[in-house]
């Protein structure tokens, strides 16, 4: 049994991991992307000639970066002894100044929602990471049970913490529940987030007002989505300290002594401390 449940917890760690790297990349995406609308899109950008914006206006920034990563484009070719540095360079500007030009087109807005959207993927990925942690047995934990009860007796007393941690996580998992579907009482239905959000058409309930795109749906991020971080992060970390707990009790894994030291990463430090 505790075999099957390892393999599962490995293979949700594999799933986590690239869960945060898919989060991290879209966050870094986003807000790269509303920096370069922000630095780019305005009709005074101190990165334009006065003269070339009074004279082109919109087409005033696309020509001009074009130009600048045109000719750094060249250079950097050149410093590389590249034979064709010229036309590559120019290549390299031409596809700027399109790219730039299309991306004003595409989002006359910019990319507003993309801190609300980073912020949101920051509640996840705090939870990710605190999974991450329990996984690697990298979490902060104070580790006095092997100091103050006979070595018979610690794994079983150190299982019994791991369980009683896992009992606070599902504790904190139904309470995020019921912050999300709602609860009843009195005989009344409390509502949740989620209710919030069905019962308005989706139309509150949500991080952000929704975003139009040409040619695509509305953007909006609801707050269960958010909130729904706590519930799932919570439950996997009950489901790990649970199976610590089971294979601290049955001698599967060893846990005591200087072991926190280990998991820290500072056991090295400690020692030369002494």
């Amino acid at each position: 049994m505790i075999a099957v449940l390892d393999r599962f917890d490995s293979a949700l760690y594999r799933v986590e991991r690239a869960a945060v790297s898919g989060m991290l990349a879209v966050m870094g995406a986003v807000v790269f992307l509303d920096v370069v609308y922000r630095v780019t899109a305005t009709t005074d950008s101190k990165l334009v000639p006065d003269a070339l914006e009074a004279s082109l206006g919109a087409l005033a920034m696309p020509l001009w970066m074009g130009l600048v990563f045109g000719s750094l484009g060249v250079l950097a070719l050149r410093t590389r002894d590249d034979a064709a540095a010229l036309p590559r360079g120019m290549a390299l500007g031409v596809t700027a100044a399109v790219l730039l030009y299309g991306y004003g087109k595409v989002l006359p807005s910019g990319l507003i929602w993309s801190q609300t959207l980073a912020l949101s993927l920051t509640l996840w990925m705090g939870m990710a990471g605190a999974c991450l942690a329990a996984y690697q047995r990298r979490h902060l934990a104070l580790d006095v049970g092997s100091k103050l009860w006979p070595p018979s007796v610690a794994p079983k007393v150190a299982a019994i913490g791991h369980w009683v941690t896992a009992a606070f996580c599902a504790l904190v998992v139904v309470l995020g529940t019921r912050s999300i579907i709602g609860y009843e009482q009195d005989g009344n239905h409390i509502p949740g987030h989620l209710d919030t959000w069905t019962q308005s058409d989706h139309a509150s309930g949500n991080m952000i007002t929704p975003v139009e795109i040409p040619g695509l749906p509305s953007i909006n991020i609801p707050k269960w989505m958010v909130m729904a971080s706590i519930p799932v992060g919570m439950c996997i970390l009950a489901f790990r300290f649970g199976l610590q707990g089971l294979k601290v009790w049955t001698g599967a894994e060893v846990q005591g002594g200087d072991d926190t030291l280990r998991q820290l990463g500072i056991e090295e430090e400690a020692g030369g401390a002494q």
